[in-house]
């Protein structure tokens, strides 16, 4: 399992593994609710899950920052407009 080391990996990036991340996720719990997981996969099963929740942490953070500098952006270019 890789672990989310790079600090600057852009945002399409973790988007991309968040989806392979909770595709891996879904048949884990399939498999474990039609108790086909095997115990040694159990461990791995909550690594990937808290790794993606922790992944979707940081999405969730940047996409929040990403929308703010937006509308700071769009109200410096209004003020522009106003002011012209």
């Amino acid at each position: 399992m890789q672990e989310i080391q790079d600090e600057n990996m852009p945002l399409s990036d973790m988007k991309e593994r968040l989806r392979d991340m909770k595709k891996r996720i879904m048949t884990l719990e399939w498999d474990k609710s039609h108790n086909q997981l095997n115990s040694s996969m159990e461990l791995k099963y909550s690594q990937i899950k808290t790794e993606c929740e922790t992944l979707q942490k940081k999405v969730d953070t940047m996409q929040a920052e990403l929308k703010g500098q937006e509308a700071t952006a769009a109200a410096k270019i209004e003020q522009v407009k106003a002011a012209e």
